[in-house]
């Protein structure tokens, strides 16, 4: 049965495994999503208690272009990245492990490399062992992992059978299937734009590529032609090697990964953890600026070569926190909902942007699975045709929409040169069958002293006395700084200014600053920084200067608490002070 069958790992590693660092941690801002929740006394999502299932090629690490007996497909359970994890070998063909499997598992599970490291459960299975259990032939085997890692492609001879039944599985049983596409270099087709069958072709689950573009994209030919590919992209160097050589292969469990940090972040929210949801919040969050050229059309919902973006786990995680809002509600900044729709129908939100504000990058997301009803030996699929439309409300005019006739993902995108205006609009989701959908989004308000400035004032204000440099309430605070720090520049408020103070840790003394912040963008620049010597140079330098918690307070703002490095014993005076610019 599988004599036709060309499988392959999308890379192959040659060298040993050294134990470094993740850097592309940096990259997909879960470094700074980390740093963010300890300021803030959050818990760092890690994907404990999340069961992944791995299916992996076996390896021809000799380069013969045989594969010999003992060349394996299994990551290595010695490895110190995969300590305290039990790795289960489901396929139990007795080979060698693979460093492309144990490469593979470093970034998807690993302790020190992965952003999921309290992942610890782990099915294993060799890709044509799996293919036999059902997931090319007959009926697939039951999944009960949330998750599966697919770091490895090929085309069969029956084009349609594999995706259908992946499908078919996706909805019989809820998991996830996140599988790479092929690399540029690698692979038989005869152009370029080909997306491999298996599994490059599925609708039912997350297609991935690398962050620099060098993987194979366009549209796919294999049940259901023209569809874009790949969904999203992430990094994807070797780990603890040259990051700037990259493969799908490790962009892959990188994206596994971030779903399982979102499924232990969603705690006991069945819906906040369903894959469609997970789906839609993932592409939504997807950062746009990982290309000049990323666009889409009415018809094309994402970028042809990088899909939905690169994966931003920030916005991602602060998308799914923002919680799910219903149907018919206006909606926040950040949010989420999963609902049903029956046939010829629609559904809409509401976004009511204030006066003095605009929006802006806003990222909405609408994402569906194709149906497959297993009719005896045959599964035969069904899509549902939907549509995402933004509407301005003042005049029923469209704004944007989304409406591809193959895809079963719809999205609207606006960058920051496409703001909307103050005023209401409104979101609407329609389909022609009925159908279960998730949308996510995610937006940036926005306010700068223009903006403000517009609201701030009555008319007991000259015109004359509104500038950024004017008081006119007479307290001493300019007005660029009651916009700074949340104040009204019409009433005399000295409590909004920062508070410096003197606390006691660990018996020495430490000089410390907080001041307010507005949670939407002002269009200003906040920096702390420190002077030993009125005369001196003041400095910023983190050496010096250290931020040490952020809290939230009402109306909108937080309040960030810097502290000197350095006790006050080491100096006979210190200073503080903030610093604004824009």
């Amino acid at each position: 049965m599988f004599s036709r069958l060309y499988t392959t790992a999308i890379c192959i590693i040659l060298f040993p495994i050294v134990n470094l660092s993740a850097a592309y941690k940096d990259e997909v801002h879960h470094t700074q999503l980390t740093n963010e929740l300890s300021l803030r006394g959050i818990s760092v999502p890690t994907g404990a208690g999340v069961g992944v299932t791995q299916v992996e090629a076996r390896e021809d690490t000799n380069l013969n272009n045989t594969l010999d007996s003992n060349e394996g497909y299994r990551p290595n359970s010695s490895s110190s990245e995969f300590s305290g994890k039990t790795i289960t070998d489901v396929s139990n063909l007795g080979q060698d492990p693979s460093n492309h499997g144990t490469s593979v598992g470093r970034n998807l599970y690993g302790n020190t490399t992965s952003i999921s490291p309290g992942v610890t459960a782990i099915s294993v299975y060799e890709t044509n062992n799996f293919l036999g259990s059902g997931w090319y032939s007959g009926t697939p085997s039951t999944e009960s992992n949330p998750l599966q890692n697919h770091s490895w492609v090929t085309w069969r001879a029956n084009s349609n059978a594999a995706p259908r039944r992946m499908d078919y599985a996706v909805n019989r049983d809820g998991f996830l299937p996140i599988v790479g596409i092929y690399n540029s270099d690698y692979g038989e087709q005869t152009t370029a734009s080909d997306i491999p069958d298996t599994y490059g072709s599925i609708y039912n689950g997350i297609t991935v590529g690398v962050s620099d573009g060098t993987h194979r994209y366009g549209t796919t030919t294999y049940d259901g032609a023209g569809r874009t590919k790949p969904d999203i992209v992430a990094p994807g160097g070797i780990p603890g090697s040259n990051p700037a050589t990259q493969y799908t292969s490790f962009a892959t469990p990188i994206i596994t990964a971030a779903a399982a940090f979102l499924i232990d972040a969603a705690g006991s929210n069945t819906a906040a953890k369903d894959q469609l949801t997970l789906k839609a919040i993932l592409l939504a969050g997807a950062d746009k600026s990982i290309s000049a050229n990323w666009d889409q059309t009415p018809t094309r919902p994402i970028d042809d070569v990088y899909g939905a973006g690169e994966l931003d786990i920030y916005q991602s995680y602060f998308i799914q926190q923002g919680g799910q809002q219903i149907v018919g509600s206006t909606i926040g900044t950040h949010g989420w909902n999963l609902a049903n729709l029956s046939s010829n129908s629609s559904e809409t939100y509401t976004i009511n942007i204030s006066s003095g504000f605009r929006l802006r990058r806003l990222s909405v997301l609408v994402t569906w699975n194709r149906k497959v009803k297993k009719q005896g030996p045959f599964f035969n699929p069904s899509l549902a045709n939907m549509s995402l439309e933004l509407t301005d409300d003042d005049d029923s005019s469209i704004v944007q929409s989304s409406d591809s006739a193959v895809d079963n993902i719809e999205h609207i995108w606006r960058d920051s040169g496409s703001e909307l205006e103050a005023g209401g609009y409104t979101l609407t989701v329609v389909t022609d069958d009925a159908v279960q959908y998730a949308i996510a989004w995610r937006s940036e308000l926005y306010q700068d002293y223009t903006l403000w400035s517009s609201t701030a004032f009555t008319s007991s204000t000259p015109s004359a006395e509104q500038d950024p440099t004017d008081d006119p309430d007479g307290d001493g605070i300019e007005n660029q700084l009651e916009q700074a720090f949340g104040g009204d520049p019409e009433t005399s408020d000295l409590s909004i200014l920062p508070i410096s103070e003197t606390i006691e840790d660990v018996g020495q003394s430490y000089l410390q600053i907080s001041y307010r912040k507005p949670d939407f963008e002002n269009g200003l620049n906040y920096t702390v920084e420190t002077v030993t010597d009125l005369n001196g140079i003041w400095s910023s330098s983190i050496s010096e200067v250290e931020l040490i918690s952020i809290t939230s307070e009402t109306g909108g703002y937080d309040r960030y608490t810097y502290r000197r490095v350095a006790p006050l014993s080491s100096h006979e005076k210190a200073f503080l002070r903030v610093s604004l610019t824009q």
